[in-house]
C-alpha cells in the first residue's frame, strides 16, 4: 500500500477519534487489491461505509458483518459529488443520521492512493447539503427506488441522450396528491402496461425512461418504483417560501413547488448544466454538479 494512503489513514483515525466521528466513509474504488482494502479497513478501526461504483461490489469476507456498502452511479463525478451522493444514499438507507459526524476518505479511482479527508456534520453542512438531506426519503419511498432514480438522473446529467444534453424531472412518492395537482401534457406512454413492466427497478426499463426524458413534463413514480406516468404537467397549489437560486428555471421551480404541498421528493436534471438537484418540502437539499474540463476527479 502506498505511503500516502498509510499516512492518511493513520491521521484520519486520530482525527476521527478526536472529533467524535461516528462513521468513516471510505472510497473503496481507489484500491484495486483485496489485500490492500483489507489492510485499510483494519487500520481504520471505525464503523465503515465502503463507497463503490462497481456493480455487485461486496465488502471483504472478513468484514462483511461490520462494513456496509453504498453504491454510486457509474459515471464521472467530482470528489465532492462522490461524497454528496454517498452521504445522501447512506442517509436514505439509515446508515447515517442527523447529528452524525462523518469522516470521508477519498481519492482518484484505481490510483491506489487516498489523498483527501473531509469531515462532515450531517444536517448542518450547509455548503454540501441542507438539513433535509439527513432524512431525505418520504415515508412511502423505498431506498432502492430513490437510489435508482438518482442513478438514472445522474447518468442523464453527465451523458445526456445520444450526445445531446437533456433535462428531466422525477417526482417520487405521495402519488395521489401529486396526480391531483397535475395533468397530462400528451398521452401517457406508460398507460395500460402491467405494473411489473413499468417498475424503475427493472434495468430493462432504463432506456425507455431515458428516451422519454426528451418529452416535456415530469415522471411521477410511486414509492415502490412503479412509473405511473411521464409527460406530466405539474400545477402545484402551494408556493415556495423562498425563491430558488438564480439559474434554476421553470422545471426546477415546478419540482420544488410540488414538494411544498405533498410528501414527494423531486429530482431534477438541468438541461443546460447537467446538475442534478433534489428538492424536499420546497427546499433544495442537495445538488450534484457535472464534472468540468479534463479533470473529472477534481474537487
Amino acid at each position: 500500500m502506498k505511503l500516502l494512503t498509510r499516512s492518511l489513514v493513520r491521521h484520519a483515525h486520530a482525527i476521527a477519534r478526536e472529533v467524535g466521528a461516528r462513521v468513516v466513509l471510505l472510497h473503496a474504488d481507489v484500491v484495486e487489491e483485496d489485500a490492500d482494502l483489507n489492510a485499510l479497513i483494519e487500520d481504520v478501526n471505525f464503523r465503515i461505509i465502503l463507497v463503490s461504483r462497481r456493480c455487485g461490489f461486496r465488502p471483504p469476507d472478513d468484514y462483511k458483518d461490520t462494513c456496509h456498502v453504498v453504491q454510486l452511479p457509474d459515471i464521472a463525478m467530482t470528489r465532492a459529488g462522490q461524497v454528496k451522493v454517498a452521504t445522501l444514499v447512506a442517509a436514505a438507507e439509515s446508515l447515517v443520521h442527523a447529528g452524525d459526524r462523518i469522516l470521508c476518505l477519498t481519492g482518484v479511482d484505481r490510483s491506489g492512493s487516498l489523498d483527501t479527508i473531509m469531515v462532515l456534520d450531517m444536517g448542518t453542512e450547509i455548503e454540501m447539503f441542507s438539513a433535509g438531506a439527513a432524512d431525505p426519503l418520504p415515508p412511502d419511498v423505498s431506498p432502492p427506488v430513490f437510489e435508482r432514480v438518482l442513478n438514472v438522473a445522474s447518468e442523464l446529467g453527465v451523458e445526456g441522450r445520444e450526445g445531446r444534453p437533456v433535462g428531466a424531472l422525477f417526482v417520487v412518492g405521495d402519488c395521489e396528491r401529486v396526480l391531483a395537482q397535475s395533468h397530462q401534457l400528451v398521452f401517457n406512454p406508460f398507460h395500460g402496461y402491467p405494473e411489473e413492466q413499468r417498475n424503475i427497478l427493472d434495468p430493462r426499463l432504463e432506456e425507455t425512461i431515458k428516451e422519454y426524458s426528451a418529452i416535456d413534463g415530469a415522471y411521477v413514480i410511486r414509492g415502490d418504483g412503479v412509473v405511473l406516468c411521464a409527460a406530466r404537467y405539474l400545477a402545484p397549489r402551494g408556493k415556495l417560501e423562498e425563491p430558488l437560486s438564480q439559474g434554476l428555471g421553470t422545471r426546477h421551480e415546478a419540482g420544488a413547488t410540488i414538494t411544498v404541498t405533498t410528501e414527494a421528493i423531486a429530482v431534477c436534471v438541468s438541461q443546460s448544466t447537467g446538475t442534478v438537484s433534489i428538492f424536499k418540502r420546497g427546499r433544495l437539499i442537495l445538488d450534484i454538479q457535472k464534472p468540468r474540463g479534463r479533470n473529472p476527479d477534481g474537487l
